[in-house]
């Protein structure tokens, strides 16, 4: 029997429907058996009510437990959730329990980046819930994903670009995305399927056990990148400006493309123009709209980081904790890379390139 505990999550799902396949008995932990009604009515899968946070509650969902694979995480606070028990206590409460019911196998759900020393309270409470794991006893393995992208509407990443770089969003932005600290920083995003294989198929790799694995795609490249990837998938040209002089003069023509109409019509009901002048001033205001309409290469631009997180800091102050993004923009200006291949050699397995990726979730159309 293997608890997986985080198991309505996005990659959570994934990992317990790579679990069915190889025929394994799952035992989900649940706060909300609603949240699981995908998997309620499986021979295999048995839902069990309770909370990590409560460890009254995980004496009974560890009965008879071999393996936990111990997905809980969180990239942002919430109001009732902080780091430090999303990510230590959850994982404290469970390594308890888990000892005291004699389960010997631990697999855990940590995140590149994560280091003692690291900026955010994010990556420092995943190295201490690490350590935890490293020193329970248990037979482990960690896995360090970097971004993960998946196949439909639950890939929150993905589906916010191509919302960003589609109609109606595109237009309300004049076609443009802003890009923290010019989109520098290096990512090595992985497909939510191969986080998935390397977590199912780990209980029952000897040669993992005490082993820590990066979890990434086989090529790095920057944030300016992924969307110019995503762009291009959209039919669409992406061009960089660090000082967005083109999005400025995209603005004034927008600008003058909605004022001029009105300005005309204005004029000509105060018989300030003629009829003909009337005509003319219509006829450039069609060529004006034609000619914003025709200016559609997507401008990325950049957004200095420094002063957005001078912002957020004191936005922290004030903000509830749900509200609060300085711990994001901390790691949004770090590189998120690594190495993919001992991973991959473990677990049989070519890394995808997220070419590839992109190209399964948004219909590739040419570029105008």
């Amino acid at each position: 029997m293997i608890l997986v505990t985080g198991g309505t999550g996005f990659v959570g799902e994934e990992v317990v429907r790579e679990l069915l396949t190889l025929g394994c008995r799952v035992r989900l932990l649940v706060r909300n058996p609603q949240r699981a009604v995908q998997f309620a009515h499986h021979p295999q899968v048995e839902l069990m009510p309770g909370d990590a946070l409560q460890p009254e509650t995980l004496s009974s969902a560890l009965t008879g437990v071999q393996t936990v694979i111990h997905l809980i995480g969180y990239i942002a606070e919430s109001a009732n959730v902080t780091f430090e028990q999303g990510h230590i206590e959850t994982t404290h409460n469970l390594l308890t329990a888990a000892r005291q019911a004699g389960t010997t196998r631990w697999i855990q759900m940590s995140a590149i980046g994560t280091r003692p020393w690291a900026n955010s309270r994010y990556h420092r409470t995943k190295w201490q819930a690490e350590e935890m794991v490293r020193h329970s006893g248990l037979d482990w393995t960690i896995f360090r994903p970097s971004l993960i992208y998946g196949y439909d509407d639950r890939d929150r990443l993905l589906n916010l670009l191509k919302q960003a770089l589609s109609p109606p969003l595109d237009i309300i932005l004049l076609h443009s995305f802003p890009l923290l600290d010019g989109g520098r920083p290096l990512i090595q995003p992985v497909s939510v399927r191969e986080v998935a294989r390397c977590f199912a198929h780990a209980p029952a790799k000897a040669m993992s056990i005490g082993c820590t694995y990066d979890l990434v795609g086989p090529v790095a490249f920057t944030w300016r990148d992924m969307v110019g990837k995503v762009a291009g998938t959209l039919g669409k040209k992406a061009i960089y400006e660090e000082v967005p002089l083109l999005l400025f003069l995209r603005m004034c023509l927008w600008l003058t493309a909605m004022i001029m109409p009105l300005l005309v019509i204005a004029s000509f009901a105060a018989n300030k123009l003629s009829l003909f002048e009337a005509g003319m001033g219509a006829v450039v205001a069609i060529l004006v709209v034609i000619l914003a309409r025709r200016s559609r290469p997507v401008i990325l631009f950049n957004i200095p980081a420094e002063p957005m997180q001078v912002v957020a800091e004191l936005f922290s102050a004030l903000a509830p904790r749900s509200l609060q993004m300085s711990e994001q923009l901390k790691m949004a200006v770090e590189n998120n890379t690594g190495d993919p291949w001992p991973a991959a050699k473990t677990f049989g397995y070519v890394p995808e390139s997220f070419e590839q990726g992109v190209s399964r979730i948004i219909r590739p159309k040419s570029i105008s």
